[in-house]
Formats: C-alpha cells, sequence, structure tokens
C-alpha cells in the first residue's frame, strides 16, 4: 500500500470515528421529518411538504460534488430513480455543496442546495470535523457555509411516508461504502403493497 493510500486510509478512518459519534442524534425510522424549502439546480424552491401530499419521498443527503465517493453515492441512488418512480415515490439529493445547485440534465433526481447545512442539522446529520482533516477538505472544495462552524454532513437516505413519517433511516458511516439500494425498495414495495390492499370503507 502506498503512502498515499495510506494517508487516506486514516483520513476516512478518522472521518468514520468522528460520524459514529453524531449517529446516535440522528433522525431514526418511527419520527417525523422536519419539513423545509430548498433551492433546486434552476433555483426553484422544491417544499417537501407538497412533494409529500403526492406520495412517499426519498431523501439522499450526501456529501458533494467536491467528493469523489459522494459523488458516486449519488449517481448509485439515481440508478434506482426508474424503480422508485414506478412505485409512486419521489427523489430528492440534498448537498451543502454549492455545485450541487448546478444543471445536471442527466441526473434524474433533483440535486438541492443545503446551504450552511441548515436541512442535515436539522436531521441531526452532522458532526464537527476534526481539525487534522480540516485543510485536506478545503484543498478538495469542501466549503462548510457561513456559521457552520466546519461540521460535515453525514451520508444518509430517508424514506418518508406521505404523512412525512421516517419509515426507513439508512446511515452511512463511512462514506466510502457504495450505496446498497436493496433495503431501500424493499420498504418501498411493502408501502406499496400497504396502500393497494388497504381496504375500501364504503
Amino acid at each position: 500500500m502506498s503512502t498515499m493510500d495510506s494517508g487516506a486510509d486514516a483520513d476516512a478512518d478518522l472521518a468514520t470515528v468522528a460520524a459514529s459519534a453524531a449517529a446516535p442524534g440522528a433522525l431514526k425510522a418511527g419520527m417525523q421529518a422536519p419539513l423545509f424549502v430548498l433551492p433546486d439546480s434552476a433555483g426553484q424552491a422544491v417544499s417537501l411538504e407538497k412533494l409529500l401530499r403526492e406520495g412517499p419521498v426519498l431523501l439522499h443527503f450526501y456529501r458533494g460534488a467536491w467528493c469523489t465517493y459522494g459523488e458516486q453515492s449519488l449517481a448509485d441512488f439515481g440508478a434506482t430513480y426508474e424503480e422508485v418512480a414506478a412505485m409512486g415515490a419521489q427523489a430528492l439529493a440534498i448537498s451543502p455543496d454549492r455545485r450541487a445547485g448546478q444543471p445536471a440534465p442527466l441526473r434524474p433526481v433533483p440535486d438541492l442546495y443545503d446551504e450552511g447545512l441548515r436541512v442535515a442539522r436539522s436531521y441531526g446529520l452532522v458532526f464537527p470535523l476534526p481539525e487534522r482533516l480540516q485543510a485536506r477538505y478545503r484543498e478538495l472544495g469542501y466549503a462548510p457555509g457561513e456559521g457552520s462552524h466546519w461540521l460535515a454532513p453525514l451520508p444518509a437516505v430517508y424514506l418518508l411516508d406521505r404523512d412525512g413519517m421516517v419509515v426507513l433511516a439508512l446511515l452511512e458511516l463511512n462514506y466510502r461504502n457504495r450505496f446498497n439500494p436493496e433495503p431501500l425498495l424493499h420498504a418501498l414495495r411493502a408501502i406499496q403493497s400497504r396502500r393497494t390492499t388497504r381496504p375500501r370503507l364504503f
């Protein structure tokens, strides 16, 4: 293993430990999801409350375009979009990276800009970035935003039912891990099954 690889592994391990300490405070299944309004790539306001009126919503909190692992996670998440949409759900990607607001026509999932990690904070998805990592993250292009005091985002995927309740919460403490869609799709199928088998009231 090269010195560069060893350094990258050590940095990732340090970030994982810091994220693990913050994870207990993250929003969990069975909780009510905080509502929000964020701008998309066209500068249009996207309201979670309005989307929930139409059906379940998936929220993918990722690190941003500055992180190759974050970009890969977003690509993996986007690859499930057709299957997600076929089950009547909508999906949103959320990042504190300003570049998340730039047009990306090949991405099926709207990319929302969470300035200063405001929404991520309300979901408990932030942790103090260890001082040793701050210079490296800055070199990579991470800008934590005004008032964030070097907080970093904790990658996560949430499935919300149309009442805004968290049905499934998937936290990824190690940002290098690939996104696994199976638990998410399984939970979506369960929601769809409940809708189709619900008895009619006459």
